[in-house]
C-alpha cells in the first residue's frame, strides 16, 4: 500500500485497475493509479523524500511476498496465466508505494493474443514496473545479473523465466537461445536496448542485441517511449517522490522476411519512433 494515499471519497477504496482517459487530440489513452487531483502532497527536501522509506518498505514486503507465491508454485507453471497476475500485482504494488500515476497512450497498438520483442527508453529502475503493469501482455526481461545475485529474488526471477544478463561479458548465444525459448512459449520480451539508464533523458544510442533477437525468431518489434520515471526516482539515487509517468506504445514494427542485414535499419526505425514520441510528449507539456 502506498503510504501517502488519501482518502478517494469512496470510503477509502481504490482502483488500481487501467482507467479510460477522456480521448485528447483523437488519441485514446489509459490511465493507471490515483489522477492527480486525489494525489497526496508531496515534499521534497533535496535528496530525500518523506515518501522514500514507506514506499521501500512496500516494495521489499511486495517483492518477498511475490517470489514466495513464485516458488511455491514451481518453475513447470512457469508460464501459466497465474504467474503473469503474480508478476503484475507486483508491479503495481510498487508504483502504488512510489505514488507514481501512469497514463498510456497508444494501447490499441497491443494485441493481447501477439509475441513482441519490446524496446524501451530506460529512463529508471521504476520502467520494469511500469511496463509490466501498463502493457497488456506476457512480459519477460532481460535483466541484469546483479539481481540475480539477491537472495531469493534471483530463484524467482528464474522461475518466472527472466533472463539474466552479463552487461560487463554478455553471453549473446546464451542469451538468445534463452530469448528464443521466452517467445516460444508466448511470451513478449522487453529490452532496453540503450543498456542501462540514462541520467539526463536523453535516449542514448540503441545495441543491436534485441533487434537480432527480433530478426531472428521473426516477431515484431513494439517500440515504446517512457518518460517521468527518472524524476520519481532518479537514476543512481534512492530518493522517491511520486509523479506522473506517460508511455506511447508506437505501431508494431514487422520483421517477417526480414535478415541480418536489415538488422541496423530496424534498429534506427525502433529508436526514431521512441525519440519522435517523447518530443511530442515535451511538446504537450510545454
Amino acid at each position: 500500500m502506498n503510504a501517502a494515499d488519501r482518502s478517494t471519497g469512496n470510503g477509502g477504496a481504490r482502483n488500481d485497475a487501467p482507467q479510460v482517459v477522456p480521448p485528447a487530440g483523437g488519441r485514446r489513452m489509459v490511465q493507471i493509479g490515483t489522477p492527480r487531483t486525489h494525489a497526496s502532497v508531496r515534499r521534497k527536501g533535496g535528496r530525500v523524500s518523506w515518501r522514500t522509506v514507506p514506499a521501500f518498505a512496500a516494495g521489499v514486503l511486495a517483492t518477498l511476498a511475490a517470489a514466495v507465491l513464485v516458488l511455491c508454485r514451481g518453475p513447470a507453471r512457469a508460464d501459466a496465466p497465474a504467474t503473469d497476475r503474480i508478476v503484475r500485482w507486483w508491479a503495481a504494488a510498487w508504483l502504488r508505494a512510489a505514488g507514481a500515476r501512469v497514463t498510456v497512450h497508444g494501447r490499441e497498438h497491443v494485441r493481447a493474443d501477439t509475441t513482441y520483442v519490446v524496446v524501451s527508453n530506460h529512463q529508471s529502475n521504476l520502467d520494469p514496473m511500469v511496463h509490466l503493469r501498463a502493457l497488456p501482455l506476457s512480459l519477460r526481461i532481460l535483466a541484469m545479473r546483479e539481481l540475480f545475485r539477491i537472495w531469493l529474488l534471483g530463484r524467482a526471477l528464474r522461475a518466472i523465466g527472466m533472463i539474466e544478463v552479463d552487461r560487463a561479458s554478455p553471453d549473446l548465444g546464451q542469451i538468445g537461445q534463452a530469448a528464443a525459448r521466452c517467445l516460444a512459449a508466448g511470451h513478449s520480451l522487453l529490452v532496453y536496448p540503450e543498456g542501462g539508464t540514462t541520467p539526463d533523458e536523453v535516449i542514448g544510442e540503441f545495441k543491436d542485441g534485441a533487434f537480432v533477437i527480433a530478426v531472428t525468431s521473426q516477431v515484431p518489434v513494439l517500440p515504446v517511449a517512457i518518460d517521468g520515471t527518472c524524476r520519481i526516482w532518479p537514476p543512481g539515487r534512492t530518493a522517491i517522490h511520486g509523479g506522473q509517468v506517460r508511455i506511447v506504445v508506437g505501431s508494431p514494427l514487422p520483421t517477417s522476411g526480414l535478415a541480418h542485414h536489415d538488422i541496423p535499419a530496424l534498429r534506427e526505425q525502433a529508436r526514431d519512433v521512441i525519440c519522435s514520441a517523447r518530443r511530442a510528449l515535451d511538446t504537450t507539456t510545454s
